[in-house]
């Protein structure tokens, strides 16, 4: 059945009404707490009334400025919240993304423009959101959008858009946006601050919101995911490019820590991995958004009528990627930017190099990439390293690694001259790309630019992608000897 035919649900106005009733209850116990410990405990019943009706008051005023303002634009901040950002044009599979998500809008008969994002992290996973302003909205990560096919793409997208268009994300967007939000930011700030910042009494106040997000779980059906993947089904005619999507996902790192708790029943699958998920009964039904993984994936496959034997070997299968040490190189000489190389003054070229953008110096093979292009980049697993690569990816972090040791140790200082962004003519630091993955580059944190001399980002690649990073224990015993 095309996506032109399904059918709209009706809105449950009452969960909305009751989500609002839960946050007019929260105003009124914060503002009464606040009161209480502001003002004297009223000593009558004439008093108690008056401070009550005070407190209503205030409350019922507070809970329809929060529901009004984060209701209406919940699509925005959520966007906000995570970092996401719109498609690259110039990016090969942010173009696919571009025009699957029109392809989508087209076949459901525009009923519902809705906006495709990027979120620049290496996780996996992918969310829909829609608020009563009319916004909707489809993020994918980097990282899930990196290793997808297109047709595993438009299944994804497919998914998310039903959320969509039946409406049945646009409750759960508005308690994510009334309870969930707040109560993810006030996990980052507990996070960053320590147990001493529940101490004070608005924080152990603003604990109450976090347990109150939880309970948003009760009123969200599990089954809505059911319905979605079945909705994929009918847009794409390909269960088992959702089946493969979902597969991958259960092996990977989904967002824990990047997606906070309240934001996960907007999700593709529940960031954080829990028992409860993958359970049923009457417990998992009421406290869990997502049904059972396993269950998700063995319901695609009856409907592809395959096995998850057969599963498992298409995917990997298709994970192998062709050899290559430098991965969709284009030798695109004639694209020159205005920028020059820090080092020989020479023009840099644009080039296309793990399908998005770059600029790699012809005379001296240096490369400047900007940050946002350094994520996709780094998710992209689109080679297979050769020998020789990994042989010098290892003898180069094994060499820093005895560098950094010795230079931390000796408190040792080279006086190398730093290079100039070739952006905005600043002094670029010339630092290790992290302390897991030792490997010299020259970052400038004005314009978020980094250079990497000839093979550096290569290096870089082959370090992450073999895990090769992290272990100082063998360089140190060989410096102790």
């Amino acid at each position: 059945m095309s996506i032109t035919f399904i059918e709209i649900e009706r809105q449950k106005n009452w969960r909305i009404a009751f989500f609002f009733l839960i946050l007019l209850f929260f105003y009124f116990l914060s503002i009464l707490a606040i009161s209480l410990i502001l003002w004297e405990v009223p000593e009558d019943k004439i008093a108690w009334f008056q401070r009550g009706i005070g407190v209503s008051i205030v409350a019922i005023i507070g809970a329809i400025v929060h529901f009004y303002f984060l209701t209406y634009e919940a699509v925005n901040t959520i966007r906000r919240t995570l970092g996401a950002k719109e498609p690259d044009p110039e990016d090969q599979l942010h173009k696919r993304l571009i025009n699957i998500i029109e392809e989508i809008q087209i076949a459901s008969g525009n009923k519902q423009k809705i906006t495709g994002v990027v979120i620049p992290s290496l996780s996996m996973n992918a969310l829909s959101a829609l608020d009563y302003s009319g916004n909707a909205l489809i993020a994918i990560t980097e990282g899930l959008l990196s290793r997808l096919s297109r047709e595993q793409t438009e299944a994804v997208i497919a998914h998310e858009a039903y959320h969509i268009l039946s409406g049945d994300c646009r409750e759960y967007t508005i308690a994510v946006s009334l309870l969930g939000l707040p109560s993810s930011f006030l996990e980052k700030m507990a996070a960053y601050g320590g147990k001493r910042i529940w101490s004070s009494p608005f924080y152990l106040l603003a604990f109450i919101l976090l347990k109150l997000s939880l309970l948003l779980n009760i009123f969200i059906s599990r089954e809505r995911e059911y319905r979605a993947d079945a909705g994929a089904v009918r847009i794409t005619r390909n269960p088992l490019a959702l089946a493969q999507v979902l597969y991958l996902l259960s092996r990977n790192w989904r967002g824990t820590g990047l997606i906070g708790n309240g934001l996960e029943g907007l999700c593709l699958v529940n960031p954080q991995i829990s028992e409860l998920d993958e359970s049923e009964g009457l417990k998992a039904n009421l406290f869990s958004t997502h049904p059972p993984l396993q269950k998700r994936i063995q319901i695609l496959l009856a409907m592809a009528h395959s096995s998850i034997s057969e599963l498992q070997k298409k995917t990997i299968s298709e994970e192998k990627p062709l050899l290559s040490e430098s991965p969709l190189l284009q030798e695109n000489w004639d694209q020159v930017s205005d920028y020059l190389c820090p080092k020989c003054f020479s023009p840099l070229f644009r080039q296309s190099y793990e399908k998005t953008r770059i600029f790699r110096c012809q005379a001296c093979g240096g490369t400047l990439v900007e940050s946002d292009k350094l994520i996709r980049i780094i998710a992209r697993r689109d080679n297979n390293w050769s020998e020789r690569l990994k042989f010098l990816a290892r003898q180069t972090l094994k060499e820093n690694q005895i560098n950094y040791i010795v230079k931390k140790t000796k408190k040792e200082e080279k006086n190398i001259p730093p290079l100039l962004c070739p952006k905005c003519k600043n002094k670029m630091a010339r630092t290790f790309y992290s302390y897991v993955y030792l490997v010299m580059i020259d970052r400038c944190y004005i314009c978020k630019v980094t250079w990497f001399d000839p093979k550096e980002l290569e290096l870089l690649q082959c370090m992450i992608d073999n895990s090769m990073g992290g272990d100082y224990s063998e360089v140190a015993e060989k410096l102790a000897e």
